[in-house]
């Protein structure tokens, strides 16, 4: 393997960790925002909710809103889901590379 290649994965390590944290914040701050979630929410007779903390009741409760907001949530939950998936792939690929070379010095 040459020298760049760790290098890369590296990087590609650092990139991962940024772009899944701030997808998390972005998450968290909608979430919070919409009172919830897509995936702990329901369909009911044409009607979506999200399920999660409301401020202003201070406990979970069901949100109601549009289908278009609703899709958007599961997909970004799904997205969530991915990002931190690869983010945890690259994270353990580099530091069985980064072993692996230290074994070798």
């Amino acid at each position: 393997m040459n020298e760049a290649s760790p290098r890369r994965l590296h990087i590609a390590r650092q990139v991962m960790f940024a772009i899944a944290m701030l997808n998390f914040v972005i998450f968290v701050a909608i979430a919070f925002y919409l009172g919830g979630d897509a995936v702990n929410g329901k369909v009911e007779a044409g009607h979506y909710y999200l399920f999660g903390v409301r401020t202003e009741y201070g406990h979970k409760v069901y949100t109601e809103v549009s289908e278009r907001m609703f899709n958007y949530s599961k997909w970004h939950v799904y997205i969530l889901w991915i990002t931190w998936a690869v983010m945890f792939a690259v994270i353990i690929a580099d530091d069985r590379i980064r072993k692996r070379r230290m074994k070798n010095i």
